[in-house]
């Protein structure tokens, strides 16, 4: 996730109930989310990597563990590009990575960026909460979905270059601009906490697409919080091209208000000066693998594979 400055925020609360619901032979057959106890030891391997090469290697080594066959798209850059700490990412060439389920024309790209960004004494980031976990948790929900039948593609894609100005992302699009894609969800920020913020980017707001958020939301009883504008993610570059997007995160309650506050009241009830942890935490030496809560990244898991089952067969 890239850091920004103050935007407009709405909040939403979710109650009543949802309608379109599973029938009862996918309820029977709908998967459950992976182990806690497996998901810290795997970001703890993508956060051990010294450069985002090596993350592309810790990568697709789990996505080869899971027997999840992948294809690799190139990200041709035509000079290094700073990110938003000042640190340069040394390279020229990145990879998306991507994994597909399905033949239906219409396609799903649910995403998250698996970079780190470049902080100003020019060493890595261990990159965890930002955004190892969502890596990882999207390994799992693939996983946990190849076997199901849904009438859309879905195509998981970890973005390189988020963290450079969302190059990884703004190149895809460009050059799969023929393809019928009908929805991104993006995932980035799902290591700790009981609640999630979602909301569309600019040109990526669709109402289907925010029911069905709010739909899987009930079903799986997590709190949600829309916001209408969070940091710039990936989903950034689908919304240019008015593709239906979401991009989704997951704090502690306490923290998601306190970001509210910030954005959306001006800071009103909170101490003077003061900003939610985690943005003490990312784009930071502190974005350590410690951070994260394999309860709760299960958690992630679980919504995000109730979301694309609804989002897959609409």
């Amino acid at each position: 996730m890239q850091r920004m400055g103050l935007v407009s925020v709405t909040l939403v609360a979710v109650c009543c109930g949802a309608s379109g619901r599973l029938s009862a032979a996918d309820t029977q057959a709908q998967p459950v989310a992976s182990s806690p106890d497996t998901l810290v030891p795997e970001v703890r391997k993508l956060s051990a990597a010294r450069d985002n090469d090596a993350r592309f290697d810790a990568l697709t080594a789990l996505l080869q563990a899971n027997d999840l066959q992948y294809t690799v798209e190139p990200v041709q850059l035509e000079k290094p590009t700073s990110g938003d700490e000042g640190a340069r990412d040394p390279r020229v060439q990145g990879r998306n990575v991507v994994v597909t389920f399905g033949n239906g024309p219409e396609v799903v790209v649910v995403g998250a960026h698996y970079d780190a960004v470049w902080i100003a004494d020019k060493t890595l980031s261990r990159g965890a909460v930002d955004n190892g976990a969502s890596s990882v948790m999207l390994v799992h929900a693939a996983q946990a979905l190849r076997t199901q039948r849904l009438a859309r593609q879905i195509r998981f894609v970890w973005f390189d270059f988020e963290e450079s100005g969302l190059l990884g992302s703004a190149d895809y699009v460009k050059h799969h601009a023929a393809d019928r894609i009908v929805a991104m969800l993006n995932y980035d920020i799902n290591a700790y906490g009981d609640t999630v913020l979602y909301g569309p980017p600019k040109g990526g707001a669709n109402t289907q697409l925010a029911r069905s958020m709010v739909e899987a939301c009930v079903d799986e009883g997590v709190d949600c919080v829309r916001f209408d504008g969070l940091p710039p993610g990936d989903d950034r570059s689908f919304g240019a091209r008015n593709i239906p997007s979401l991009s989704i995160a997951l704090l502690p309650a306490t923290e998601v208000h306190q970001l509210w506050l910030m954005l959306f009241a001006k800071g009103a009830g909170l101490a003077p000066g003061f900003a939610p942890p985690i943005f003490g935490t990312i784009h930071s030496p502190g974005d350590l693998p410690e951070k994260v809560q394999g309860a709760d990244v299960a958690r992630a898991q679980r919504l995000a594979v109730a979301l694309i089952r609804r989002v897959g067969s609409p």
